[in-house]
């Protein structure tokens, strides 16, 4: 082996097999100080927007070119909740979420002198829950199956068992939180449930 070739793998910065075919977006976790203790705000997505209109999330969005992680989540934040940077203090980047579609960074963030306020172009209302919430109570947990489409011109002749070969369904576990009246589910709630075990 070349010296130049030993260099290649001694050196190389390891990264993400089919990151690209991955949709990259940040959230932030926003954070704000009561006299009831911790609470998140979260937001319901507006009836206006095409996708998952009136859900519950997290701020955030994709990454933009030139953008890193955490200046996405700080941008979106600040679009969506009507805030300026210097009201966040973010303390760190917390556990990632990697889905077939997704890779999403959330970020732990302190808001300071923040009036509930947002932006209906995104936002339909802003709440807030209880961090203690998450950390005392366990999510109701669904799983679901997710068959492979092939396309028509999947080369099926060149695989062992062709037609009948045995392809694995995608199992993904689908989490439910239940505050009051808000139904917290899916990604938004599997970033909280991890955000409680860290903060627990």
């Amino acid at each position: 082996m070349s010296p130049e070739f030993i260099k290649r793998l001694t050196e190389h910065t390891p990264s993400l097999i089919g990151l690209e075919q991955c949709r990259q977006a940040s959230v932030m976790i926003p954070l704000i100080e009561t006299r009831d203790g911790l609470q998140i705000v979260l937001e319901q997505r507006s009836s206006k927007l095409n996708h998952q209109p009136r859900d519950i999330c997290l701020p955030g969005g994709a990454i933009e070119l030139g953008e890193t992680p955490q200046q996405a989540a700080v941008r979106e934040a600040c679009e969506e909740l009507l805030i300026q940077p210097e009201q966040i203090e973010v303390f760190g980047l917390m556990d990632v979420l990697h889905t077939n579609t997704l890779m999403l960074y959330p970020y732990a963030a302190k808001l300071s002198a923040y009036a509930m306020t947002y932006s209906p172009a995104e936002v339909e209302r802003v709440f807030c829950v209880p961090l203690s919430f998450f950390q005392t109570q366990e999510p109701e947990q669904y799983r679901i199956n997710l068959p492979v489409h092939l396309p028509e011109n999947f080369p099926l002749s060149r695989i062992v068992g062709g037609e009948n070969y045995q392809w694995r369904e995608r199992r993904e576990d689908i989490l439910f939180y239940q505050y009051q009246d808000w139904t917290i589910w899916g990604i938004t709630a599997k970033i909280l449930q991890s955000f409680a075990q860290i903060t627990k």
